[in-house]
């Protein structure tokens, strides 16, 4: 069973510009996220979609493949999952046959460990789920990651068969949200 990563980074943010790559704790935000996923067993690559070149830049200094997303996939209206869609039928992504599996892994949220992405797999694997999203405690979906099978990130209707991890991760989209980080 093949899995990638796609972490998709957009460089456009308007309320917090550059925030995929800004420097954090020593590191750009969007490493957090590489590492986390270069250090999870399950998955056999990791690619960033981005049309910001400065982005994809970081993605290969820190050991991501980098996929250059059209520019009419990186504007405010176009819904992330085109963006995601568009990115598991790259050829680089495709090279290696096409993922049974796919982690969608959010490049502004640092706190994203190995281990709740292996939990993920595991609770995919034991109950044969279509997607596994991350939450907080109380079980509000979080959008730090989600793992989705390929049948399911193409499906025209809502999923069924879904799970939850609990990863009380902070999504960073303001310079503010990096004080709720302990």
């Amino acid at each position: 069973m093949r899995t990638v990563a796609i972490i998709p980074a957009r460089g456009g943010s308007k309320r917090f510009p550059g925030k995929n790559i800004f420097p954090w704790r020593g590191q750009p935000l969007i490493a957090y996220t590489i590492a986390a996923c270069k250090a999870c067993p399950h998955i056999d690559g990791i690619f960033v979609s981005s049309e910001d070149e400065r982005i994809l830049e970081v993605a290969l200094q820190y050991g991501a493949a980098a996929l250059r997303r059209p520019a009419h996939l990186a504007d405010d209206q176009t819904p992330k999952i085109m963006a995601i869609r568009q990115a598991v039928t790259d050829p680089q992504v495709t090279a290696g046959g096409r993922p049974d599996r796919i982690l969608i892994a959010q490049a502004n949220s640092p706190q994203i460990t190995a281990g709740q992405l292996s939990e993920a797999f595991s609770l995919m694997d034991r109950f044969s789920l279509w997607e596994v999203m991350s939450a907080d405690a109380n079980g509000v979906q979080n959008a730090a990651f989600r793992l989705v099978t390929h049948g399911a990130l193409f499906q025209e209707f809502l999923s069924a068969h879904c799970g939850f991890v609990v990863a009380p991760n902070v999504d960073i989209h303001t310079p503010a949200d990096l004080a709720l980080i302990p």
